[in-house]
C-alpha cells in the first residue's frame, strides 16, 4: 500500500472509531491561522427530504465531534454550522449564502439533487468548496471547480438495477418516476440508456409529481403491461405510499427501489409492504453482511457501531454519504490547509480509503464512489440484506 493510502486509512480509522475518539495532529500543512474552522452544512431537517437530511446531519456531527474531542485539526476546532432548507431549493440557496456570510470555508449538502443543482452556480461564482450529498450525475458531470459529491451517481444506481434484472434472466421492466426530482429524472434517463445494451425492454414508463398520493392510474397501466420488475425513481414520502399501494395491488410483480430508499426511514413506515422489495444500496448499508475479508469491513464497523449506539438504528445510505463527505473535508484540510482555495486543492487530490470504498478525486473527476460499492439488496425482516445473486466474491471485492 502506498504511503499516502496508509495515511488515508489511518485517518479514517481515527475519524470513525467513535464519537469520542479521533486523531489530533492530522498533518502540518494547514493554514497558519488560529481559531475555529467553520464548515457549513445545508440540509433538509423538515419537509419531504427530512429523512435524508437528518441522517446526513447525524453522521457529519459524529465525525466533527470525534475530531474536536482530540484537539481538532492541527489544534483548531471545527465549527459545524447546520442550517435547514425545509426541502425547498430556493431556501437551499438562501441558507447556502447564509453560511458563507457566517464565515464558512466549505459547505456540505444538501441531500436533494434539485437543491444541489440550484446551489452549483452560486458555489462556483463564490468559489466555495461544496460537497453535495445528492446523487444526480449533473452535479459533477461535467466537472466544475467547486462542487464534488460522495453519494453514488444516479447512473451507477441505474446500472446496478438494470444488471440485476438481467442477472435474474428477466427481459421486461416498467418505471415510475418523479418528474420534479432531479435525482429521479437523471436516474430514469440513465436507466433508459442502459436498457438496450442489456437487452431489456421498457414496457411501461409512468410519471408523477412529488406531492401525488394516489397512484391508482399508474398502477393500472403498469399491471396491464406485465413487467418482470417495477423500478421506482423517487425520494422521501412518495416511495412509502407507492410501496403500500403496490402491495395492495397483489400483482406478483416485484418492486425495486433505488439507493434513496436504503434507509430504515423507508422500511419502518412502509411496514410489511416493504418485505421482499429490492433496494439498490451501497456497501455501507450492507455492512453487517460484509465478510471479514473485505478490506473496508473494519472502517464500516468503526463508524456503524457508535452511530447505531447513539441513534438506535443502523446507519442508512444518507448517513454514509454525510460521513464520507465530512471525512473528505477533514482530509483535505489536514493536507492542504483551511482556506477555501486550499480546501479545493485538497479535494482535487483526494486518495483515501473510506467505509464506502476507496475514493479518488482529481480536477477532472469530482465523484468518487467505486462501482463495486454499489450492490442490490432485498428487505427481509425489516433489514437490508444482499439480494439473491449477490455473491460472496462481490461482497469481498466491494469498494475496490
Amino acid at each position: 500500500m502506498r504511503t499516502f493510502e496508509r495515511r488515508g486509512l489511518t485517518l479514517l480509522i481515527c475519524l470513525t472509531l467513535s464519537g469520542a475518539t479521533a486523531c489530533s495532529a492530522l498533518g502540518n500543512t494547514a493554514a497558519n491561522s488560529s481559531g475555529p474552522i467553520k464548515i457549513g452544512m445545508v440540509t433538509s431537517l423538515t419537509g419531504n427530504y427530512a429523512p435524508l437530511g437528518t441522517n446526513d446531519k447525524l453522521a457529519a456531527q459524529q465525525i466533527v465531534d470525534g475530531v474536536n474531542a482530540k484537539g481538532g485539526i492541527n489544534g483548531r476546532q471545527i465549527d459545524l454550522e447546520i442550517v435547514d432548507d425545509g426541502t425547498d431549493p430556493n431556501q437551499s440557496v438562501i441558507q447556502f449564502n447564509k453560511v458563507i456570510a457566517d464565515g464558512a470555508v466549505a459547505v456540505l449538502g444538501p441531500p436533494q439533487s434539485t437543491a444541489d443543482l440550484a446551489i452549483k452556480p452560486v458555489a462556483n461564482d463564490k468559489k466555495m468548496p461544496t460537497i453535495s450529498l445528492g446523487a444526480a450525475d449533473d452535479q459533477v458531470v461535467p466537472v466544475t471547480p467547486y462542487m464534488w459529491m460522495t453519494a453514488p451517481l444516479s447512473s451507477q444506481v441505474a446500472n446496478v438495477c438494470v444488471n440485476f434484472v438481467k442477472s435474474q434472466g428477466k427481459t421486461k421492466l416498467a418505471m415510475l418516476y418523479d418528474t420534479k426530482n432531479a435525482y429521479a429524472v437523471a436516474g430514469h434517463d440513465a436507466t433508459r440508456n442502459a436498457l438496450d445494451k442489456a437487452g431489456i425492454q421498457l414496457v411501461d414508463d409512468e410519471t408523477f409529481e412529488t406531492t401525488q398520493t394516489n397512484f391508482a392510474p399508474q398502477f393500472a397501466k403498469i399491471s396491464e403491461a406485465r413487467p418482470d420488475f417495477l423500478l421506482v425513481w423517487a425520494t422521501g414520502a412518495p416511495p412509502v405510499v407507492i410501496t403500500k399501494g403496490w402491495a395492495d395491488q397483489n400483482t406478483g410483480i416485484p418492486l425495486m427501489m433505488t439507493a434513496a430508499e436504503a434507509s430504515t426511514l423507508y422500511v419502518q413506515p412502509s411496514g410489511p409492504a416493504a418485505e421482499g422489495v429490492f433496494v439498490q444500496a451501497s456497501m455501507g448499508v450492507l455492512g453487517q453482511a460484509l465478510p471479514a475479508a473485505n478490506k473496508y469491513k473494519k472502517l464500516v464497523d468503526d463508524f456503524a457501531g457508535p452511530f447505531q449506539q447513539a441513534n438506535n438504528y443502523y446507519p442508512p445510505q444518507f448517513a454514509w454519504d454525510g460521513m464520507v463527505a465530512t471525512s473528505l473535508l477533514v482530509d483535505a484540510i489536514s493536507r492542504k490547509g483551511a482556506t477555501s482555495d486550499q480546501i479545493r486543492d485538497g479535494l482535487d487530490s483526494i486518495d483515501l480509503d473510506t467505509p464506502q470504498g476507496h475514493y479518488t478525486f482529481t480536477p477532472q473527476k469530482h465523484s468518487g464512489m467505486p462501482d463495486s460499492s454499489n450492490l442490490m439488496s432485498v428487505v427481509k425482516g425489516g433489514q437490508f440484506v444482499p439480494a439473491q445473486g449477490v455473491t460472496q466474491d462481490q461482497l469481498t471485492a466491494a469498494g475496490q
